[in-house]
This record gives C-alpha cells, sequence and structure tokens, in this order.
C-alpha cells in the first residue's frame, strides 16, 4: 500500500540551472524505480542557507509530493545520502486535515464537536444547558468563602447540640 509522503531536498548551488533539472529528473526515476509516483514537483529556486552546510551557504531548494510504499522509503533515503548534489534532505509524512463536515474514510461525516457543528448549521444549543449567566450566578452565590456576618464555626457547633 502506497502511502503519501512529502520530499524536501537542497541541491549543491555550485551546479548550473540545467544540471539541477536532470538532478531533479533523477529523483523522480529513482522515486519511479521504487514503485512509486509523484503527485507534485516544484523547484523554489536558489535561496540562502539558514547555516552553512557543507561549505554552502545557498541551495536549490525542491519539493515533491509523492505516494511510495512504506518500505521502500529507507532505500530512497539511502540513495538520497549518496547523491552528490544532494547535500540535505528531508522525507515526512504528508499531513492530511480535515474540515468540520468533512467525510472520513468511512463515510461518516467529522465534527469537532456537537454544538460546534450545530452553530454551523444556525442550530441553537440545547434549552437544557446552562448558559453563562446562570452559571456566572451561582459561583457568586456560593464562593466557598464564609459571609462575615456568619461564623464560620457556628454551623459545627450547632451540629454537638450547643448555642
Amino acid at each position: 500500500m502506497n502511502r503519501e509522503y512529502e520530499l524536501f531536498y537542497i541541491i549543491r548551488p555550485d551546479i548550473d540551472e540545467d544540471q539541477v533539472r536532470v538532478a531533479m529528473d533523477e529523483v523522480a526515476s529513482l522515486i519511479a524505480g521504487h514503485g512509486g509516483e509523484m503527485t507534485k514537483s516544484s523547484l523554489w529556486g536558489r535561496r540562502r542557507l539558514a547555516y552553512p552546510i557543507a561549505g554552502f551557504n545557498d541551495g536549490y531548494y525542491a519539493l515533491k509530493e509523492l505516494a511510495l510504499p512504506a518500505e521502500k522509503v529507507r532505500e530512497l533515503e539511502r540513495q538520497l545520502r549518496l547523491d552528490e548534489r544532494v547535500i540535505r534532505h528531508l522525507i515526512s509524512l504528508k499531513q492530511v486535515y480535515y474540515l468540520p463536515g468533512d467525510e472520513d474514510r468511512r463515510g461518516r461525516v467529522r465534527t469537532r464537536s456537537k454544538d460546534r457543528a450545530d452553530a454551523a448549521d444556525g442550530i441553537a444549543p440545547d434549552a437544557g444547558e446552562v448558559g453563562d449567566d446562570a452559571l456566572e450566578a451561582k459561583v457568586a452565590e456560593d464562593d466557598g468563602f464564609p459571609d462575615e456576618d456568619r461564623d464560620p464555626v457556628a454551623p459545627a457547633a450547632a451540629a454537638d447540640g450547643e448555642e
């Protein structure tokens, strides 16, 4: 079963742009050779690196989205490490984001919570739920502190039968 990955890599800056295209094509052929398929490929161009890598201060950034069997990822990484034109690479699982109302793999509608889904549909929450005003009034009524005019020891004395 193929999983979706993103391959981000940096190509040496001391080669010309034609050789950069050749290097990208060879990476694509590596992916195809391992039974994968590319869904998207983009060259970001020559950019400055955050820190020097292998003596270079800039490089050609490239991004590929691909579908590849999971057992072939390690071999692809090994071959990228051996390629002298690639100075850094990263393969990660592609992130899949779901929005409320999207369907999952089984065809069920995904929602974050019942109230948010109802609010999106224009339905008010249940009337039996406590609103914010009622909750604040209850907290203000019984804040856990004794009143100033009430003796905090008096209820314990009344329970013993003394006054």
